[in-house]
């Protein structure tokens, strides 16, 4: 039998875990006809025997996106299901490099089927989907499985396996702006022992902003074949090519001279302060390998390696950071090229299993991982060399930029750890979870241009990242949990400064203690879950103006909050995914005393509330129809800095603070199954075609409006 599809090593939570069944379809099923199964640890499921644990049971707040939603809400890339996420704020300058803040913390714990990656971010692309079964969202520190790390969470993506029965699925979509998609996935078992998937896709579109343009294509094949009774290799590949137009966003309105808050720009939505010639392209390109084998039917070893190379050139025009003014709306133009390359490697080795004590099965994760990345950049910038009107754009004429010429670095990073934990049921509904890692962490940065320089390095040795948690079960269905966890995340001293005492500069260290309480209902299709935790963070940075080579790690920062969610279903055929967050982020202590208590994360807004639910109707006249839609609630949020006051009350620095009010953003879908292999749906995004701003950054730039309406119509075809 095929084993289950490896995935999240999402947190030190349990050793596994079970994903709330929601009706999907066999097209989530690996061969083997095993379900799916959330791993929360380095468990795989029905392949280690016993050792199966409920979600619900899992003492850490997660969220899992899975592909049926994916395509109910036209899910197409990471940024799209994370935007959909509880907890989850998107931002970013650049319009193609999002970045997802979780808990008052930037998210950049990464992991493919459970492998740790340090191959996302930058000059890595947002991932599309279309290799992915689901998506897993920690959130709080994952230090435990993924090493090195904000305490924000971690991602998981999950691949597409080989399925227990031969199927073709295609699909074609259309929708605003041009937008051209179309998918072809198919899969077949190879006689008893063996199982092939490939798919393909391509989608082309306009955006909403003046000239932008996108176009990606993907293709992926993934193999297994069964070794004797109780071994299974895997390999797989990936191709992304992704050309898309980039920008730096809008700026806003500088603040006044006696200290007033600058503000948003009042322009229409298409405005693109870039030029017509913007664009890079990508080409990433993914291969794995995983070897597992059953020692017996309580164990099982893994072992999975993991290649990206990622070769990305950036062509673009964009705005310097100066904001305007209502009446003078000049701003200087920057033109950029950057060639980058990315090789990234990752290996992950463990254990799983079981064992009887104290008359029930308890497990144990034991394992090893490493990953190592190697970065060259090339650029070459033009500073001011045209200029544009925020309110009369006309886009400038492209320079010649040629590899090269003004800096270029290596950069290299290598990370490994050992990994450890056990879940213990010492007495009947109660389990004790603990954990702990040890890290090592290394990096160097070699300046190649203009003038080759010594690597400058960094390291992290030893580092413990414990984690501990307890569930008790008050009744079959409701469990109250506590947990605690923590992270560490490498810095290094600004060029030119030093810790007072000549000591190498310590990393950030976050910590969290969260507790909550889970219930299942509807014989555990549907989870409700709520949670409250509260994250510190230390050893903050902070440039004394008064010393020009003296870095202090003074700062303290906290965030905590409220999140609660219910995911799954109602009732039969009526899915429910959604829930509501409380954030509250402030400085607790810094240098500079305007700071403390003033949010760490402004842009992250205090109340969010996001919520999608569907309704498919299972008999009668009208089987086979479905409706449902969305709705997004964020409180009002700012971005940028407060005035700077001089000692006789006069203005030092001005304002650059832009503040969004509060808004609701409405989605509205229908469908069709015309018959077993045919249906049809269409997605009204932004129903009421609110206007606001869907990131923020500050007066000087980064700032993004939202999407307009849009409406996306989606013909799907199924043969088994």
């Amino acid at each position: 039998m095929t084993l289950g599809a490896a995935t999240a090593a999402l947190c030190a939570g349990a050793a596994n875990a079970q994903i709330i069944d929601t009706g999907s379809d066999a097209s989530s099923q690996t061969r083997g006809g095993e379900p799916d199964i959330v791993v929360v640890g380095k468990s795989y499921g029905n392949s280690v025997g016993k050792t199966l644990t409920p979600l619900k049971d899992v003492p850490n707040t997660i969220t899992v996106v899975d592909r049926e939603r994916f395509e109910a809400q036209n899910l197409f890339t990471l940024e799209d299901a994370l935007t959909a996420t509880n907890g989850v704020t998107v931002t970013g300058i650049g319009s193609e490099d999002a970045s997802f803040i979780s808990r008052g913390f930037t998210i950049n714990n990464y992991l493919i089927d459970g492998v740790p990656t340090l191959s996302f971010g930058f000059p890595g692309v947002v991932p599309d989907l279309f290799f992915y079964d689901r998506v897993e969202v920690l959130r709080g520190p994952a230090g435990l499985f993924s090493g090195s790390g904000n305490p924000a969470g971690s991602i998981n993506l999950v691949r597409k396996r080989p399925l227990d029965t031969a199927k073709m699925q295609a699909s074609a979509g259309y929708g605003s702006y041009d937008n051209l998609r179309l998918e072809l996935d198919a899969s077949t078992p190879i006689g008893q022992r063996a199982g092939l998937r490939v798919g393909l896709m391509a989608q082309d579109q306009d955006q909403f902003f003046e000239v932008a343009h996108r176009n990606r294509v993907d293709a992926y094949a993934v193999a297994d074949l069964e070794i004797g009774e109780r071994t299974t290799l895997t390999v797989g590949a990936n191709y992304d090519r992704f050309r898309p137009a980039i920008q730096s966003g809008l700026p806003g309105i500088i603040g006044g001279l006696d200290g007033s808050e600058g503000r948003l720009l009042d322009v229409d939505r298409s405005t693109y302060l870039g030029a017509d010639w913007n664009r890079f392209s990508s080409e990433t390109y993914s291969a794995f390998v995983e070897l597992a084998h059953r020692i017996s039917d309580r164990w099982t070893l893994r072992a999975t390696g993991l290649l990206v190379d990622v070769d990305r050139i950036d062509l673009y025009s964009y705005i310097g950071n100066q904001p305007v003014t209502p009446t003078n709306g000049l701003t200087t133009q920057i033109a950029f090229r950057g060639d980058n390359h990315q090789k990234t490697r990752s290996f992950d080795f463990n254990g799983v299993g079981s064992f009887p004590l104290f008359g029930r099965d308890q497990t144990l994760i034991l394992g090893a991982d490493y990953q190592a990345s190697d970065y060259d950049s090339y650029f070459n910038r033009l500073n001011g060399f045209a200029r544009i009107d925020v309110y009369n754009p006309v886009s400038p004429a492209e320079p010649v930029l040629v590899k090269g010429g003004q800096g270029a670095t290596n950069t290299q990073v290598e990370q490994y750890g050992l990994y450890g934990q056990m879940r213990l049921s010492p007495i009947e509904g109660l389990t004790l979870v603990g954990g702990g890692r040890l890290t090592w962490w290394d990096t160097d940065v070699t300046t190649l241009l203009p003038k080759p320089l010594a690597p400058v390095g960094y390291t992290i040795e030893n580092r413990l990242t414990p984690y501990g948690g307890i569930v008790w079960d008050v009744t079959p269905a409701l469990n109250v949990y506590a947990s605690y966890a923590d992270s560490f995340t490498p810095q290094a001293a600004p060029a030119g400064r030093r810790r007072p005492d000549g000591d190498q500069i310590k990393p950030l260290i976050g910590d969290q203690f969260e507790v909550g309480t889970k219930l299942a209902l509807m014989n555990d299709r549907l989870l409700l879950s709520l949670a409250g935790y509260r994250i510190n963070q230390t050893n903050r940075l902070f440039n004394d103006p008064n010393l020009a080579d003296i870095v202090l790690q003074i700062g303290k920062v906290r965030a905590e909050g409220i999140e609660a969610e219910a995911n799954g279903e109602i009732l039969p055929g009526w899915r429910i995914n959604g829930g509501y967050t409380y954030t509250k982020t402030r400085y607790l202590e810094d240098a500079n005393a305007q700071f403390e208590g003033l949010p760490l994360v402004p842009v992250v807004p205090r109340h969010m509330g996001k919520l999608f639910t569907n309704y498919t109707v299972q008999g009668g006249a009208l089987a086979g129809a479905s409706i449902g839609g969305g709705a997004t609630v964020f409180s009002s949020t700012y971005g940028g800095n407060p005035a700077v006051f001089r000692a006789d009350g006069t203005v030092a620095t001005r304002s650059t603070i832009v503040r969004q009010g509060s808004y609701a953003v409405f989605d509205l879908r229908a469908g069709y199954r015309l018959n077993d292999g045919l249906s049809l749906s269409v997605n009204v995004n932004n129903l009421f075609d609110k206007t606001y701003y869907a990131r923020l950054s500050s007066t000087g730039r980064g700032n993004y409006f939202g999407s307009p309406r849009t409406v996306f119509a989606t013909l799907r075809y199924s043969l088994s």
